[in-house]
């Protein structure tokens, strides 16, 4: 994680629950080049099945989940407690009928 623990710390710095970052911002932030498979939306998001790389212990030590958007070259990093309440409300209304 060593190479990601200025993204990590910029991220745990953020007040707010969204942050959005582009490719170059983030290179900035760690001081290097992001790997060619940054341009692949697995490198962001881990599998379910996979082993976590260390750019996703990163994040999520910061409280973050990525939501890369690969064409755009920009990742959108949503707080995990702002992420999950967004999902919590969305299954509340599910079982309410209520869409």
């Amino acid at each position: 994680m060593a190479k990601y623990a200025p993204l990590a710390s910029f991220l745990r710095r953020q007040k707010r629950a969204e942050v959005d970052l582009t490719f170059r911002d983030i290179e900035r932030i760690v001081g290097g080049i992001l790997p060619k498979a940054a341009a692949m939306d697995g490198w962001w998001r881990p599998e379910p099945s996979g082993p976590l790389m260390p750019q996703h212990i990163a994040f999520a030590d910061a409280g973050f989940v990525a939501e890369p958007q690969t064409r755009a070259e920009t990742v959108h990093f949503v707080r995990l407690d702002a992420a999950r309440s967004f999902s919590d409300a969305e299954q509340a209304e599910d079982r309410s009928g209520t869409s």
